[in-house]
């Protein structure tokens, strides 16, 4: 058996690495013979499995009584969500033992590698106490995204009240294997930004990472236009290639990759874009935003909009009219973070 293996049927998954069960981003706890039990019914999917065989794997062939393999099956039904009535998983066969219903799909992380995947890189401290209520209108949004239902969501406040180590602390609190998440930030220019830089230099970043030849290659088939635009990573045989792919590059074009790219990116694992420091962000930057919070299509996607809210750029002044846009539409989350008493985060720019 493969230590890495992940199974996969109707909305849960097992992880053999970690023990754990998932119903969608929920981890669910299995006690040990409810693992084993579980585990020995997705190996054997489809197939009459007699009571014998049950006792042998989860048992180690110890004599044990038939009430004891009833009710753990019972409880794996309870935990499973099953009635045993009118079976989804569990079925049993009267005298004869069970059988697995379900189509199982099993799956290796080198098979299906998670781009842009995220590990926390906060520890938790007593300053979060300070910030649960915060924390969890988060968490709400993350898990409005987890059920398909993107979601914008405003952070806004004061240099210094908090906002980067709160989504920090944020990020830590999220228990998922298959967490993505691109984090870009503005940076205050003088003078006209190439569109779309602060997403551009977030990706390039991520691209030059161990893991970026899956993302150079999802660029390629989604967004040639963008992956032009970081050409430095190319090989001169990869350039001249998608030199043809990109004869009509423009601002327009690649606002329609992007979108695509992202909500692509989205249809696995829950997606979340960051944006640090969006009162300096580029205008096309903005669009993109824009554009995502109103498209319609089911997406695991979550955009947290991270701004000044004293900022009086052109920028500042389009976030806020925006939010106001998709407050009024119902299509938004916001929080003005306030600064804590005598504590000061540090904020980035």
């Amino acid at each position: 058996m493969d230590q890495d293996s992940i199974y996969e049927f109707g909305t849960f998954r097992l992880e053999i690495a970690t023990y754990l069960l998932w119903e969608g981003e929920t981890p669910v706890n299995l006690p040990p013979k409810i693992y084993r039990l579980l585990l020995y019914f997705l190996q054997h999917a489809g197939q009459l499995i007699s009571r014998e065989e049950l006792f042998n794997a989860v048992w180690d062939g110890r004599i044990v009584d038939d009430s004891a393999l009833r009710l753990a099956v019972n409880s794996l039904r309870n935990i499973l969500q099953d009635d045993h009535k009118t079976p989804r998983f569990i079925s049993t066969v009267n005298r004869r033992g069970y059988r697995f219903l379900a189509d199982v799909a099993v799956n290796r992380p080198h098979d299906n590698v998670t781009l842009l995947h995220y590990q926390p890189k906060i520890e938790p401290s007593p300053a979060w106490i300070e910030r649960l209520s915060e924390l969890d209108l988060l968490q709400r949004a993350f898990h409005q995204a987890a059920r398909k239902e993107r979601c914008l969501f405003f952070l806004s406040g004061e240099r210094g009240a908090g906002k980067t180590t709160l989504i920090d602390m944020f990020l830590s609190r999220i228990i998922s294997p298959n967490l993505a998440v691109l984090r870009a930030r503005g940076v205050q220019l003088h003078g006209t930004a190439e569109p779309f830089l602060p997403l551009l230099e977030a990706l390039e970043r991520r691209c030059r990472e161990p893991s970026g030849k899956t993302l150079i290659e999802r660029l390629e088939q989604t967004a040639p236009t963008w992956l032009f635009q970081m050409s430095n990573l190319l090989s001169d045989d990869k350039l001249a290639a998608i030199i043809p792919k990109v004869s009509q590059n423009n601002t327009l074009r690649m606002l329609r990759e992007a979108a695509e790219f992202f909500e692509n990116l989205s249809t696995g694992s829950t997606f979340i874009l960051i944006i640090d420091n969006a009162q300096w962000v580029d205008q096309a930057t903005l669009d993109l935003i824009a554009l995502l919070a109103f498209r319609r299509s089911e997406a695991k996607l979550l955009i947290i909009v991270s701004y000044r809210l004293c900022e009086n750029g052109a920028a500042a002044q389009r976030i806020e009219k925006l939010r106001e846009e998709l407050h009024h539409r119902g299509l938004c989350q916001e929080l003005f973070l306030q600064r804590l008493a005598q504590v000061e985060f540090p904020e980035a720019g």
